[in-house]
């Protein structure tokens, strides 16, 4: 399911217009929203530890590495509170935060007051909770002196280089912020795309309204780039969103956040609203705009503008074997045929992709081996079968295809991409293809995954994860650049696959040259351990089936890797697939023989 599955649903809901009412009385549409649109563990406490708090000079840096974590407006002034009289004499440093990841343990020998540690740069954390990428680059040597004052209690930094910057480890952020999603329409007013903000713990549930319509008004982050539409220029949110009376929580903007002449506008307003607050609307969101009449939504109705919400809790699963494309016992609708390919041309593939949208189904796959690979598609209304058609173009090192774009009604309009020889192509339903332009080259690409929304994008290359964005908007596709991630203990990444809307599946190998599979934010940031150690065989594939914003799990129930010919499921621990999963007739055992390139029907 990608970008287009949405169109249908907003188009008929939109039809009729949504301009703002002239009557007098508050309108509730519908029953409540579900919740669950916060991450993190409640448990964790909401304020960083104190000076006051250590007692030794390594527990004293370590709190001096999380004080930054909080409002970012009295960032500066915690920072400083660790720091003796003469240390705070120019240490001066803007909003933003730097946020690193310590390579090795806090060097300190006691009786001498240095302190020092090795630490890599993972990005700048700014005041609109965006966790800005870094430029790639090597640990940093990071030194201070700690020492008592006489007549003081407790330890102080009386010493830092880094003056004129707020640091912050990886492990604070994750422990003393909550991972919130805002939303923005994408270019085409189809659907919404997510954007993960980092909010502190310590703010009041009742004021986290007011920081998101900041968050929404000040627009999406940088590396979204044109994709995602911010708020009509000139909007302005209150500064402070009234605490919720009852079930209903009011939101005022002003007059130019619905332009007049649009009368879609307040219908993708209210909705890209009760997305992004989620939770916190406990069942009405009140909408007033300007001097206008407030109007009252409770329904459900808004979940259809993001596709991800109609993602499955057991999605369809396949593999192939011996060449054929086969579905798994285990998966739902494993009594029915393989979509969209028929019987006869089942046969001869290496990889595949099958993708569904609201009235079609989409199909793409290798077949041939060496040199002479090449990419077959097809398309078909649900539950059809059609002919494969030959990608021109497309022969040699092929890699694993994905759909991106899949519209209903409208198949001439879906994308694929593939990598050949390294380099990233555009494929349709009928055949052509194209060279992807790109703004940044970073080398041969092994792997690509598109997000459920159609738009963001990660990939591998040169052993190194990335993330952009797909621009279709033109006369030719293109991508911004990619932007690097940095993900923990791996010497060089090998797949890439979405495990949610704001997490990633990442596959790689470690420097001890052992392969592992975890979950990593799509900023890069924080990781979730799936699989520690699955051996020295390096990762040659790696699929996901996101997890649904609407569920309570914020990563992926289903991941399925390929090494050395062999697939694997991501569980508690690796899990092969053999050929007693496969769902139809049974199969003798072959040597040699196995299952491979796992994937879902997306």
């Amino acid at each position: 399911m990608r970008r287009f599955l949405v169109l249908a649903a907003a188009l008929a809901l939109l039809a009729g217009g949504c301009g703002i009412p002239d009557d007098t009385d508050v309108r509730v549409i519908g029953a409540g929203p579900s919740a669950g649109f916060a991450a993190g563990n409640d448990d964790q406490p909401s304020e960083p530890p104190t000076r006051q708090a250590a007692n030794d000079p390594a527990t004293l840096v370590t709190n001096y590495l999380q004080a930054a974590a909080g409002d970012p407006e009295n960032a500066l002034n915690r920072v400083k509170a660790f720091l003796s009289d003469d240390a705070k004499v120019g240490f001066e440093a803007g909003p933003d935060i730097r946020v690193i990841r310590l390579t090795n343990d806090l060097l300190y020998t006691p009786g001498d007051p240095e302190v020092s540690f090795s630490a890599l740069q993972v990005g700048t954390l700014k005041s609109n909770g965006v966790l800005e990428s870094a430029p790639e680059s090597k640990p940093a040597e990071y030194k201070l002196k700690v020492s008592p004052i006489a007549g003081q209690s407790g330890f102080f930094v009386t010493d830092v280089q880094q003056q004129h910057v707020l640091l912050l480890t990886d492990t604070a952020l994750e422990k003393f912020f909550l991972r919130r999603t805002i939303y923005f329409w994408n270019s085409d007013n189809t659907g919404l795309i997510p954007d993960m903000r980092y909010m502190p713990r310590s703010v009041p549930r009742v004021q986290q309204p007011t920081t998101i319509l900041n968050w929404l008004v000040n627009g999406p982050a940088s590396w979204l780039g044109d994709s995602a539409r911010g708020l009509p220029n000139g909007t302005t949110a209150p500064d402070n969103v009234p605490a919720a009376a009852g079930d209903t929580l009011q939101v005022t903007l002003s007059a130019q956040a619905v332009p007049s002449g649009d009368g879609k506008a307040l219908e993708r307003l209210r909705r890209q609203l009760q997305w992004s607050l989620g939770e916190l609307i406990t069942r009405t969101l009140q909408l007033k705009i300007g001097n206008q009449d407030p109007v009252g939504y409770s329904g459900l109705d808004y979940q259809d503008s993001n596709v991800a919400s109609r993602l499955v809790d057991q999605p369809e699963r396949f593999v192939i074997y011996s060449g054929t494309i086969r579905r798994l016992a285990s998966s739902p609708q494993s009594g029915e045929a393989v979509p969209v390919v028929k019987i006869a041309d089942n046969k001869g593939f290496s990889a595949a992709a099958i993708s569904a949208s609201a009235t079609h189904t989409y199909f793409a796959a290798v077949t041939g081996t060496g040199k002479s690979r090449k990419l077959r598609v097809a398309v078909a209304r649900t539950g059809q079968q059609s002919d494969l058609v030959d990608v021109a173009g497309i022969t040699g090192e092929v890699g694993r295809p994905v759909w991106a774009v899949t519209p209903d009604n409208d198949p001439g309009g879906a994308i694929g991409l593939v990598t050949v020889g390294g380099k990233l192509y555009s494929f349709g339903v009928g055949g052509k293809s194209a060279p992807v332009d790109w703004q940044g080259n970073p080398g041969a690409i092994r792997a690509i995954s598109v997000a459920p929304d159609g738009y963001r994008v990660a990939l591998v290359a040169g052993g190194k994860l990335y993330r952009t964005v797909l621009d279709t908007g033109g006369d030719t596709l293109s991508m911004s650049a990619p932007e690097t991630l940095l993900p923990p203990n791996f010497s060089s990444v090998a797949a890439v696959a979405w495990s949610s809307e704001t997490y990633l599946a990442v596959a790689g190998t470690r420097a001890d040259g052992r392969s592992a599979v975890m979950d990593v934010s799509i900023d890069g940031a924080l990781t979730y351990p799936r699989l520690t150690d699955i051996g020295k065989e390096t990762v040659t594939d790696l699929t996901a089936y996101p997890a649904n914003p609407l569920s309570p799990e914020q990563n992926s129930d289903s991941e399925s890797y390929e090494t050395a010919g062999d697939a694997w499921d991501v569980l508690g621990e690796p899990i092969k697939i053999t050929a007693a999963d496969l769902a139809g007739p049974a199969v003798t055992p072959q040597a040699g023989v196995t299952p491979t390139a796992p994937f879902f029907l997306d």
